[in-house]
C-alpha cells in the first residue's frame, strides 16, 4: 500500500518546487539582461525534477495492483488535464488566429501530446511514469540498493550525453545503448532511492552544488558557443545535481505540520495548471507592473501570480467538482 503517513518534508519540497516553476515563467521577455534571464531559468530548472522525485518517493514500491493504482492516480489527473487543455484551447481561439482543422487536430492529439499550453507537457510525462509505476514497483520489491544505484549510475551517464556529444558520436535514439535509461524516470527512481536508502552526506551535497555552480560559469567564461537548453536544462547533470541537493538538504530539516505548507502542497497541481493563464493574461498586463525595472518586476510577478493562483485554486477546491478540475 501507498503510505498514509504524511511526510511534511516532501510537502515542503513540493512548495519549493512549485515556487521555482512560477518564478521560472515570471520574467517578461526582454525585461532584463539575457544573463539574468538565463540565470533564473537555470536556478529554477530543478523544480521539475523535484516534482518527479516527490512522486517517486511517494508512489514507487507500493503493493497496489496495476488496476487499483492506475484507477487511483489517473482519476486525479486525467479529467483535470482534459479540462485545462480545452480551457487553454478556447483561450487560444480568442488570443491567436486558429482554424477549425487545428482545433480538431489538437483535440484528438490530447492522448499523445500536450495541447493548448506547453506547460501541460509535465502532466503527460507524469502520466507515463504512472503507467510505468506498477512495473517498477514489482522490481523494487526484489531489487537491492546496489542494483538501484546501478540504474541511477547509468541514468547519470545519460545526463552527460549533452556534453559528450560535443566531442564524441553519441546515439541518443532507440538504438543507443542507454536509451532505456534516459528521461524523467531517472528523477522518479532517484526520489524513491533518496527517500528510502540515502544517508545524508554533506560532502555529496557540497560537491553537487560546486559542480552545478562551476559548470555554467566555466562554459560561459570560456566563450564556447553552446545551446543552453542542451547543456543546462532539465535532463542535464548539473540540474539533476541541484535537484539532489535541494531534496537532500530539505530532508535534513525538522519539518513539523504547518497548515499553510500542507495546503499549498495539496493544491500545487492546481496552481501549476492555472498559473500560466493568470500570469500571461492578467499579471503581465498590469500597467503598474509593466513599468517596474526587470529586476524588481520579476519577483513581483512571481509573488502576485503565486498568490492569485493559490487563492483561485483554493476557491475551486471548495467546489463539489474540484476533483475534476484540480485533482483535489
Amino acid at each position: 500500500m501507498i503510505s498514509k503517513v504524511r511526510n511534511y518534508k516532501l510537502d515542503l519540497i513540493r512548495v519549493i518546487a512549485i515556487a521555482m516553476i512560477v518564478l521560472m515563467h515570471s520574467p517578461i521577455p526582454y525585461s532584463m539582461p539575457g544573463y539574468m534571464m538565463i540565470g533564473i531559468s537555470y536556478l529554477t530548472a530543478p523544480g521539475i525534477g523535484l516534482f518527479f522525485m516527490i512522486s517517486g518517493a511517494l508512489l514507487l514500491g507500493n503493493n497496489l495492483s496495476t488496476r487499483d493504482f492506475l484507477k487511483k492516480r489517473f482519476s486525479k489527473i486525467i479529467i483535470p488535464t482534459i479540462f485545462w487543455t480545452i480551457f487553454y484551447l478556447i483561450v487560444k481561439c480568442f488570443t491567436e488566429p486558429v482554424n477549425t482543422l487545428f482545433l480538431l487536430k489538437a483535440f484528438f492529439s490530447i492522448p499523445f501530446c500536450e495541447q493548448g499550453r506547453g506547460v501541460l507537457w509535465f502532466v503527460y510525462t507524469l502520466s507515463g511514469l504512472y503507467l510505468l509505476t506498477p512495473i517498477l514497483s514489482r522490481w523494487l520489491h526484489s531489487a537491492t540498493e546496489s542494483e538501484i544505484r546501478f540504474y541511477l549510475l547509468l541514468w547519470g551517464i545519460s545526463l552527460l550525453y549533452p556534453y559528450l556529444e560535443q566531442f564524441l558520436i553519441i546515439n541518443k535514439g532507440t538504438k543507443g545503448i542507454l536509451y532505456y535509461f534516459t528521461g524523467y524516470a531517472g528523477y522518479y527512481l532517484l526520489g524513491y532511492y533518496l527517500n528510502t536508502y540515502y544517508k545524508y552526506n554533506i560532502r555529496h551535497v557540497i560537491c553537487a552544488i560546486v559542480i552545478a555552480i562551476a559548470l555554467p560559469i566555466i562554459l560561459y567564461g570560456s566563450g564556447y558557443n553552446f545551446s543552453f537548453y542542451s547543456l543546462l536544462w532539465y535532463l542535464s547533470l548539473p540540474v539533476a545535481l541541484m535537484a539532489f541537493a535541494w531534496f537532500a538538504i530539505v530532508s535534513q530539516i525538522r519539518v513539523k505540520e504547518v497548515s499553510l505548507i500542507c495546503e499549498i502542497s495539496r493544491l500545487s497541481f492546481g496552481v501549476y495548471l492555472v498559473h500560466i493563464f493568470i500570469m500571461r493574461h492578467i499579471v503581465w498586463n498590469v500597467d503598474l507592473i509593466k513599468e517596474l525595472p526587470g529586476v524588481v518586476q520579476t519577483p513581483v510577478i512571481m509573488i502576485v501570480t503565486f498568490l492569485l493562483s493559490f487563492f483561485v485554486v483554493k476557491f475551486i477546491s471548495r467546489l463539489p467538482i474540484s476533483r475534476y478540475l484540480i485533482g483535489a
